[in-house]
C-alpha cells in the first residue's frame, strides 16, 4: 500500500509540475523571465527561466494535502521559501553574487541553529574525513552552517547544461531512496522539469529552481545521513563540491575574479575540449555522481563503485586544472599578438561593465523590501 501511495504522489506531482511549466513558458516574456544567450551562455534564442517557479508552486499546492507535503519543520519550510524568493529575484533582476552569498549565508545560519539545537541532546563523537570530532554543539553548528550554505550554491553553479542540475537532484533522490528515505512529490516534480529541460531546453530551472532544490536536498540529506556518519553527505554531493573546487582553484591560479562566471566548470570543459563528446557530458557526469552517491547504500558491502566514481571525478578535475593552470608550450617563433584579438580572447571579462551605483542600490532595496515583507508575513 505505501508503494502505491508513493506512486500516486509521484504521478500527481509530475502532471501538476508539467502543466505549470507549460503555462510558465507562455507567461515568461510577460514576467521578464527569459535567459538571454551571451558570454558563457551559448544556448540558442531566449529560454524561459520558469522551471524553478513551476516546481516551487507544485510543492506549495501539494502541501495543502498532509500526506503529500515535504517532511519539513516550519523553520525549514520558511528557509526553502525564502531561498526560492531570493532565486526568483535573481532571475528577474540579476542580483550581484555577493547578495546571493550573504543572504544564503544568513538562511544557512538559521537552519544550522535549529539543526544543532535538535542534535545537541543526542550528539556523540563522530568521524569526518578521517578525523574524530568531539560532540561540541558549537562545532556541529559550524559544520552544519557550511553544509547549508555551500551545497545550495554548488548546485546552483553546476546548473549550466541541459538536464544537469535536475538530473543530479534525481540522482541524489535515488541514492536516498536506496538508503531508505523516499520523497515522491519532489521526484515527480523534478521528472517534469527534466522532460522540459533535456535534451532540448524548453525552459531552464533558473536560480529559483537550483537554489531551492539544492537547499531541499541538503535538508533531506542532513535529516537522513548527518549522524552518526556525516561522511555520507560528502559522498552524496561529491560531484558539485569537486566541480566548484576545480573552478575556484583555476580562478585563483589564473588571476580571474572568484565571483564572475566562466566556462571552467567540468561540463563546460568537457564540451569545449572534446566537442564530439558534448552530448555525452551530462550523462557521463550524472553516472559519476551516481557512483559516488552509491556509497550511502553500498558502503557496508563494497566501496569499489564509490571509489571508482571518486577516482574518475578527481582525474577529470586534475586534468582540467592542469591544462588551465600549467603554462602552455612556448612556440619557437615569437608571434605578435594584436591587442584587439587579445581583448576578445579574454571575454567575458573584457566586456564586463559595472552597473551604475543607482541601479545597484535599487536592486539592493528591492531584495531587502521583498524579504522583509515575506519574513513579516511569516511571523504573523
Amino acid at each position: 500500500m505505501p508503494n502505491l501511495v508513493n506512486s500516486n504522489i509521484t504521478i500527481i506531482a509530475f502532471a501538476l509540475c508539467l502543466a505549470l511549466g507549460l503555462i510558465g513558458i507562455r507567461l515568461a516574456p510577460h514576467l521578464g523571465l527569459l535567459d538571454v544567450p551571451g558570454g558563457r551562455r551559448q544556448h540558442h534564442g531566449l529560454v524561459p527561466k520558469v522551471g524553478g517557479l513551476a516546481l516551487s508552486t507544485t510543492l506549495i499546492i501539494l502541501s495543502f494535502r498532509p500526506d503529500y507535503r515535504l517532511p519539513f519543520t516550519p523553520l525549514e519550510t520558511t528557509a526553502v521559501a525564502a531561498m526560492a524568493i531570493l532565486g526568483f529575484l535573481d532571475d528577474r533582476i540579476e542580483l550581484r553574487a555577493r547578495w546571493k552569498a550573504i543572504l544564503g549565508f544568513l538562511l544557512a545560519g538559521i537552519l544550522a541553529t535549529g539543526a544543532a539545537h535538535h542534535l545537541a541532546p543526542t550528539l556523540l563523537p563522530y568521524e569526518i574525513l578521517g578525523m574524530t570530532l568531539p560532540p561540541y554543539p558549537w562545532l556541529a553548528f559550524g559544520l552544519l552552517l557550511l553544509l547549508f550554505w555551500c551545497i545550495p550554491q554548488a548546485v546552483n553553479l553546476i546548473d549550466g547544461s541541459n538536464g544537469l542540475a535536475t538530473g543530479f537532484a534525481l540522482v541524489v533522490l535515488l541514492s536516498l531512496w536506496g538508503h531508505g528515505s523516499r520523497h515522491p512529490a519532489l521526484g515527480g516534480a523534478l521528472l517534469a522539469c527534466l522532460l522540459l529541460n533535456w535534451p532540448k531546453a524548453r525552459l531552464f530551472l533558473g536560480d529559483c529552481g537550483s537554489l531551492s532544490i539544492g537547499l531541499i536536498l541538503v535538508i533531506f540529506a542532513q535529516k537522513s545521513l548527518a549522524m552518526p556518519h556525516p561522511n555520507h553527505i560528502l559522498w552524496l554531493f561529491a560531484y558539485p563540491i569537486i566541480d566548484v573546487l576545480t573552478v575556484v582553484i583555476i580562478r585563483m591560479f589564473t588571476g580571474q575574479p572568484i565571483s564572475v562566471g566562466d566556462r571552467n566548470h567540468l561540463h563546460y570543459q568537457i564540451s569545449d575540449r572534446w566537442p564530439h563528446l558534448a552530448p555525452l557530458s551530462v550523462p557521463v557526469l550524472l553516472c559519476i555522481a551516481a557512483m559516488c552517491g552509491s556509497e550511502i547504500y553500498l558502503g557496508r558491502t563494497t566501496m569499489l563503485v564509490p571509489y571508482a566514481g571518486l577516482g574518475l571525478l578527481l582525474s577529470l578535475s586534475a586534468f582540467f586544472i592542469g591544462t588551465k593552470v600549467l603554462p602552455a608550450r612556448v612556440p619557437d617563433e615569437i608571434v605578435k599578438v594584436d591587442p584587439i584579438v587579445l581583448d576578445s580572447a579574454n571575454e567575458p571579462y573584457s566586456n564586463l561593465r559595472r552597473e551604475p551605483r543607482a541601479t545597484e542600490w535599487k536592486k539592493n532595496l528591492t531584495v531587502l523590501s521583498v524579504l522583509a515583507i515575506f519574513l513579516g508575513a511569516i511571523r504573523k
